[in-house]
């Protein structure tokens, strides 16, 4: 998909802007503070209805505004000038403040005119037709916290990616939540007494949760192996490229080798096959019988997907804690491409590149590479540097909020 222009209205500092960006390279220059990121974060929106900087609805609106808009015309690939019209799609996110609660936002997505509250209905849009395949992979500096920060961080990146091309994902996982929180009500204000009530709910979710942690492991491995091609041209001269995924609740069932890192946990990626959904589900019913009592006591569920955590590693050494800063960026770079590739070859589409803070991020050698493999890649890229580009590409200049030269 090519996103053919782009506006932007009350949008953190962006009072108005428009852009009508090449298909190809596109470069947002300027000062640090002057809304480099902000034209990046609005793309990110239309693609995800979420700020990919963790950011509340209510923290986008402009400030003293009331009303923030972002509004897009896409094109998919390979249409002439004479029918392109007839393929044109208008993608809309709306931030409107309550009268009387600035912090209380109502939040509406619209394609070609027509509003969604849900995103899950939104975002299911792109598996219906074939010229919404809208999607954007971003890599920014918050992307560190994939190696270094918390496991809900890695668990939610993990399932974004899958929901991005696999619907049947995204209503596994919104199936789970809903059957977890049931769960986790019937153990916050219930008694051990009613351990049949309880068990009405575990079936489906070891159901439902096995399905989706072999999903996650199909993914990974195959984000394992893009993302070995792709750190080798980056950095030839590192070890190979690894991906854990960490359950404890499935390691006595299973008896999986490799790392434990958290302490318990099991290695799956590196196996040459997968778990079957049959053994997961019963991994997931042993260990809940065996945390029974501790579960009543905690008063929520202590097994499924929502406590698992995965991980990068350089050979057998866990980047977490080990890695440099050079080996770290480049491990998330080849994570990013695997990326890339995976969606291509899921849904047929290639998603837009929003890469942020394009000097800092990378070192010389890296931005060259990166370079020359997006010139190829026939993506549709934005990039936001605070040095003058070198490369061909068309360059925006962003200051204070606003475009003030185009060439």
């Amino acid at each position: 998909m090519k996103l053919e222009r782009l506006t932007v209205r009350n949008f953190r500092n962006l009072d108005f802007l428009e852009l009508a960006p090449d298909e190809r390279l596109n470069f947002l220059v300027g000062s640090n503070g002057q809304g480099k990121t902000s034209i990046l974060e609005a793309i990110g929106y239309l693609s995800s209805l979420r700020s990919f900087r963790g950011s509340k609805s209510a923290e986008v609106i402009r400030w003293g505004e009331s009303l923030a808009e972002i509004s897009a015309f896409i094109q998919p690939e390979k249409q002439t000038a004479e029918d392109a019209g007839d393929w044109r799609t208008t993608l809309k996110v709306s931030f409107v403040t309550h009268p009387d609660q600035r912090d209380k936002i109502a939040k509406t997505a619209f394609i070609n005119g027509k509003p969604y509250k849900s995103s899950t209905q939104y975002l299911s849009q792109r598996f219906g037709s074939f010229h919404m395949g809208f999607h954007a992979v971003v890599f920014n500096p918050s992307d560190h916290d994939l190696v270094r920060g918390e496991p809900a961080g890695r668990r939610g990146y993990l399932d974004r990616l899958l929901a991005a091309s696999d619907l049947e994902y995204l209503r596994l996982a919104q199936r789970y939540q809903r059957i977890l929180e049931q769960r986790n009500a019937v153990l916050r204000n219930g008694e051990p007494s009613a351990s049949a009530l309880l068990a009405g709910f575990t079936e489906p979710l070891a159901q439902t949760g096995s399905e989706m942690v072999l999903k996650r492991l199909e993914a990974m491995k195959e984000l394992e192996t893009r993302g070995i091609n792709a750190l080798y041209k980056i950095a030839p001269k590192l070890p190979f490229f690894r991906l854990n995924y960490f359950s404890s609740w499935a390691e006595k069932t299973l008896q999986l080798s490799g790392f434990t890192e958290p302490p318990g946990g099991a290695y799956f990626t590196g196996q040459r096959t997968l778990p079957s959904l049959e053994l997961l589900e019963k991994a997931f019913r042993n260990q809940v019988s065996n945390l029974g009592p501790a579960e009543w006591k905690a008063g929520h569920t202590l097994v499924g997907p929502h406590r698992d955590d995965w991980g990068f590693s350089l050979g057998q050494m866990p980047l977490k804690g080990h890695g440099s800063q050079g080996e770290v960026r480049s491990m998330l770079l080849a994570l990013k491409l695997a990326e890339i590739e995976l969606f291509q070859s899921e849904t047929g589409h290639r998603p837009l590149f929003l890469l942020d803070d394009f000097s800092s991020e990378l070192d010389q050698e890296r931005r060259e590479f990166l370079i020359h493999f997006l010139s190829a890649s026939g993506l549709q890229v934005f990039i936001t540097t605070t040095e003058e580009p070198k490369y061909p590409g068309k360059r925006f200049l962003i200051s204070d909020g606003a475009v003030t030269n185009v060439s």
